[in-house]
């Protein structure tokens, strides 16, 4: 069998070491090299290509160039793998909060101007989605037939908890922090906390309108670390130091940061919409993003649990993550769905 892969070079490319090959877009796209290669050979390409005439037996491609890669070929299944929720409900939820605020995400993190959502959704035999039921929900009734979900994991050689019991300090892991990953809320919150309570870490990139705002805001309360790579020593052992993790993001497939804070030993304060399984998210504190009260409220009950009982439940929620976000659970998910794209095109 003959597969082809789409992807972005500078997250994954098998000829050469990636740039950005440790981040979980590049981690999700050499595991679905790896579970494709069970198949047959599997080429690859960039997303910014526009390939013709081609014939493969199976195509898996990334969302934002599905729909203009698979136009002039003839591919035999179809797979669009979609690492965020829909983009439809995620311009309802952001462009709002933008108007009211100012902030913008950067462009960075949007899909291109040639980005169809419908004709993707049309154009694939099915939808590998990151994430979880709010994730999958977030997609209008029509495509869920379709949509298969799946967890991906992180590198369990990085990032691990620690058997002693970490400080009673929080933390917020972000690449950037910003409006979609709940920075507002992050804000918001900590501002009305006393810092002799608790302090919160923030790691992320900021721009300068960020700086300014948390200036502005800040009680001392949170500490901002400013952008660590996550193959860092000082970003793991942060982690490690934190008994939980704020991120009280507002629209998703699955956030990696999060789920290395998870497998790290934080208990997560978070949204649903953070596209972590559902069965972990038992274990975690769930609350509303722009729900500040309710924040407010669930970190000072956090903070305030016996070592006893902040250990079982980071047991319980380990224990869960260890089973249902796992690279294994993760081949066998896509090496599925592949075996039903290939079965869709088959002759009767």
């Amino acid at each position: 069998m003959k597969l082809l892969l789409s992807y972005f070079d500078r997250y994954f490319s098998p000829q050469q070491v990636a740039v950005y090959g440790n981040h979980s877009a590049g981690l999700i796209a050499r595991h679905l090299f790896e579970a494709m290669a069970g198949f047959g050979e599997v080429g690859t390409i960039d997303a910014a290509d526009r390939p013709s005439g081609r014939d493969d037996d199976l195509f898996v491609g990334h969302f934002w160039s599905f729909a203009e890669q698979v136009r002039g070929n003839e591919f035999g299944g179809r797979v669009a793998v979609y690492t965020m929720c829909d983009p439809d409900e995620r311009r309802r939820i952001l462009e709002p909060l933008e108007r009211e605020t100012g902030f913008r995400e950067p462009v960075s993190d949007l899909p291109p101007a040639w980005f169809d959502h419908e004709a993707t959704m049309r154009a694939a035999d099915l939808v590998l989605l990151v994430g979880n039921s709010w994730t999958l929900q977030t997609f209008p009734p029509q495509w869920r037939a379709k949509i298969r979900l799946v967890n991906y994991s992180i590198d369990e050689r990085v990032f691990f908890a620690e058997p002693d019991m970490p400080r009673a300090e929080v933390c917020y892991p972000a690449t950037r922090c910003g409006l979609r990953k709940g920075f507002l809320d992050v804000i918001e919150t900590w501002r009305t906390i006393d810092p002799g309570v608790a302090r919160l870490h923030a790691v992320g990139a900021m721009d300068d309108e960020w700086s300014r705002f948390l200036a502005e805001q800040n009680n001392g309360s949170i500490v901002h670390h400013g952008w660590i790579d996550s193959q860092d020593a000082r970003y793991g052992a942060l982690l490690r130091r934190c008994r939980f993790a704020h991120v009280p993001t507002l629209a998703e497939g699955q956030m990696g940061t999060l789920l290395e804070a998870i497998f790290s030993g934080c208990i997560p304060i978070t949204t649903r919409n953070s596209g972590i399984d559902d069965r972990v998210l038992e274990h975690c504190i769930v609350v509303e993003p722009r729900n500040i009260r309710q924040q407010r409220e669930a970190i000072l009950d956090a903070l305030s649990w016996s070592d006893e009982v902040y250990a079982e439940r980071r047991r319980r929620m380990l224990d869960a993550a260890r089973m249902h976000h796992t690279w294994p659970r993760f081949h066998e998910a896509v090496t599925r769905v592949l075996q039903e794209a290939a079965a869709v095109k088959e002759p009767a």
